[in-house]
């Protein structure tokens, strides 16, 4: 990382050179404000940040105008005890912190909030002038979603009325039905069509070509999963390396300077809980930052009603057939629960069948509308899921994932026409799918 650093006291000069220089990173101090010495290393270096300590207000107030002209997009991040005393238009760009704070805490957070402030004002400046915005999330929203969209409409100083969150479905599985239904979340229908009356498009925690109707253009997207590059937005925040775009959102709370109240911490922390099963994987240290900052917002009474929503008895009976005819093969648990009234009953099952003894993948298999649903889960130290389910089934529907979780969506008129199998011969249609999914599983692409 190469930075620039205008410090004013050799005691915290001295700690930042044992943190950045030892780490190998490349770094310039100017300790004075002559000849403009730090714009000079700004304009002539492609520098990730720039951070500057005085509590001067007024030799800061410089130092922050001359970043604001030469440096726009270098993240900023200010040690001072004052930031109240300097302009509002300065602390809009850059991330003020305390040194004792700084002390207190994780500097490399501080680094990652100075970095996320510049993209919170980018999306704050396209968004300002808009009437109506819609926050777009999945066709069947989940918790990380749900959660994103409610914490953007917060970031952006809006209401339901003139930002409100939109789908092409409707939520169906029984915890997140009874999320909206706790924290009182309204999620309006939408078309194509209707997205026209929209100023603003935001999407969150997925890409537009997941969507049932992408729209041509959106304004943004902030997502977790890795980048798809068949569709345009005005500014994007993809970050693969999240376990949840809860965490990303957070950031831009905290960026925003919101206050973060019980029912959106209840909401952030369910989504970073569901999307990474309790941190247990595809986490990162920011991840379990932000865990650690919401569970004591949240409302850990909601939360338990939540995460223990009731199943009807046609679930139960569905599940027990299937744990009944399940099948292990090469450490895969394969579990087909045929036509089920709920979807979610297919990744649920996944996500318990991976704790049976010897097991190192399951599979669950269930027919929902017209489409044959897959379900995927590794332990976390094989072949990525998704890559997998892509190879096995992306030639006949939708496929893909993260390393340790998948899903796969194949139409039942597909099958028929691409496998030459009756879609009401489920027996077969199973066998083909195991068979297709261990000869992806074991190749050697």
């Amino acid at each position: 990382m190469k930075s620039v650093f205008y410090v004013e006291e050799d005691f915290v000069a001295g700690l930042l050179k044992q943190y950045f220089i030892g780490s190998g990173n490349v770094t310039h101090f100017v300790k004075r404000l002559a000849n403009g010495q730090f714009a000079e290393q700004i304009a002539q270096n492609s520098i990730d940040l720039f951070l500057a300590q005085s509590d001067d207000p007024d030799r800061l107030t410089r130092v922050l105008e001359t970043i604001r002209q030469v440096g726009r997009n270098v993240p900023t991040l200010v040690l001072t005890s004052h930031p109240e005393r300097v302009p509002e238009k300065y602390r809009s760009f850059a991330h003020f912190v305390s040194v004792q704070e700084l002390l207190e805490s994780n500097i490399r957070w501080h680094i990652r909030l100075a970095k996320t402030m510049r993209r919170v004002q980018e999306v704050k400046a396209h968004f300002e002038a808009a009437e109506s915005v819609v926050i777009l999330l999945q066709d069947d929203p989940d918790p990380d979603a749900i959660a994103s969209g409610l914490a953007l409409r917060q970031v952006l100083g809006r209401n339901k009325q003139t930002a409100p969150l939109g789908s092409f479905g409707r939520v169906t599985r029984p915890e997140n039905i009874a999320m909206v239904k706790l924290l009182e979340i309204e999620i309006e229908k939408v078309t194509k069509s209707t997205l026209g009356k929209f100023d603003r498009i935001a999407v969150v925690d997925l890409q537009p070509p997941h969507l049932a109707a992408p729209p041509d253009h959106v304004d943004l997207v902030i997502d977790h999963h890795p980048e798809q590059f068949t569709y345009k937005s005005h500014i994007k925040d993809i970050r693969p390396g999240y376990g949840a775009t809860s965490t990303i959102l957070l950031e831009y709370l905290l960026c925003s300077g919101t206050g973060i109240g019980p029912r959106l911490a209840t909401a952030l922390l369910y989504g970073i809980k569901s999307d990474t099963f309790s941190l247990s994987r595809e986490v990162n240290e920011w991840d379990v930052g932000a865990f650690s900052y919401l569970y004591p917002l949240a409302n850990q009474n909601l939360m338990r009603r939540i995460e223990r929503p009731e199943l009807p008895p046609a679930a139960l009976d569905a599940l027990s057939l299937g744990l009944k005819n399940r099948r292990v093969i090469d450490k895969v648990a394969f579990v087909h629960l045929g036509r089920v009234e709920r979807d979610d009953l297919i990744p649920q099952m996944a996500d318990f069948s991976l704790s049976f003894e010897g097991i190192e993948w399951a599979f669950v298999s269930g027919i929902y509308d017209a489409n044959y649903i897959i379900s995927v889960r590794n332990v976390g130290y094989v072949r990525a899921a998704g890559r997998v389910l892509k190879e096995a089934f992306g030639n006949i529907g939708s496929a893909g994932g993260h390393a340790s979780m998948a899903k796969a969506v194949i139409p039942l008129a597909e099958i028929a026409r691409e496998w030459e199998i009756d879609a009401r011969n489920l027996r077969l249609i199973n066998r083909k799918a195991e068979q297709l999914f261990l000869r992806a599983l074991h190749s050697t692409k």
